[in-house]
């Protein structure tokens, strides 16, 4: 919208005022900012679930209304809205591929070629995301990054002794392993990371009670509180990827040394480096920093456009 294009959101929602609007939207063809057309429902990365067929006609009604120039979807590779946007589409299509674990629809590859013959343009988030799409789905990609606010993430003025530990079910052990690092650390406090409502809760020992402190954060605002004036940040290697991009703009370290989902006691050596040693903490965070410059929203946006 910045940078002057109309924009709806065609989404699911589990409100009922939000339906209510969607439905109304629909029925008098003036669709604005996020309309509703189906309800929420979760549904499994692999799963293979039909799409019931009052999803599909308000999709198909929704796209006839609002007479697009292109129409974007996200994550395709999963039953959902994205999915039946771009077969219904009847202009310039674009799928991004965020997650590398959300390729799993449809299952049949006549159904994912009918899919990939109706999208003109193919965008992944990450070379990662890319190599991985491209096996479910051939073609050239281009790869933009997923983008970042520089401005909420910016770094405060100073920073406090905090390390932020991020959780997830298959990192427990290297939380484990932070938080034995931590016992060796006056002074430094950690927070324990949640950035699904959902993830993994481990044990806070009783001897680092007062010091380690469980939030969670699924949005980037509530996420830039924390962030801001952390020092390290320990992503999980299952986590939300984009924490790492937030974690550099903030100016903060990143411990993800190679093979710590197999020697987790790794993280534990990083995190005492940095905590240790300021001048390493700041030449790390300085790098990653510059490295994420150019990834604010108006640049992915001038990529994609």
């Amino acid at each position: 919208r910045d940078r002057g294009h109309a924009v709806v959101v065609l989404a699911p929602s589990s409100r009922s005022a939000d339906l209510l609007a969607g439905r109304r939207a629909l029925q008098t063809g003036e669709l604005d900012g996020v309309v509703a057309v189906s309800r929420a429902v979760p549904v499994s990365p692999r799963a293979a679930v039909g799409i019931p067929v009052g999803v599909r006609a308000n999709v198909a009604t929704a796209l006839r209304h609002g007479d697009f120039d292109v129409v974007h979807g996200f994550d395709p590779a999963v039953p959902g809205l994205a999915y039946v946007a771009l077969l219904e589409a009847r202009t310039t299509t674009v799928a991004t591929f965020v997650d590398p674990e959300r390729l799993g629809f449809p299952p049949r590859k006549n159904q994912r070629d009918r899919l990939l013959a109706r999208i003109d343009r193919l965008v992944a988030t990450g070379d990662d995301v890319a190599d991985r799409a491209a096996s479910r789905f051939p073609g050239a990609y281009t790869v933009v990054p997923a983008g970042v606010d520089l401005e909420q993430f910016a770094p405060a003025a100073t920073k406090d002794d905090l390390i932020v530990v991020e959780t997830a079910a298959g990192s427990l052990p290297v939380v484990r392993a932070a938080l034995r690092a931590l016992r060796d650390l006056d002074g430094w406090e950690a927070i324990l990371l949640r950035t699904a409502p959902l993830a993994a809760r481990p044990s806070i020992p009783h001897g680092l009670r007062d010091r380690v402190h469980l939030r969670t954060a699924a949005r980037s605002d509530a996420r830039a509180d924390l962030l801001r004036g952390a020092a390290v940040v320990v992503p999980s290697p299952e986590g939300l990827g984009r924490l790492r991009d937030e974690a550099a703009a903030a100016g903060c370290a990143l411990v993800e040394p190679h093979g710590v989902q197999e020697q987790p006691e790794l993280a534990a050596a990083a995190v005492l480096r940095f905590a240790e040693d300021p001048d390493a903490r700041g030449r790390d965070a300085d790098k990653r920093r510059s490295a994420v410059a150019t990834s604010s929203f108006a640049a992915v946006a001038e990529r994609l456009e």
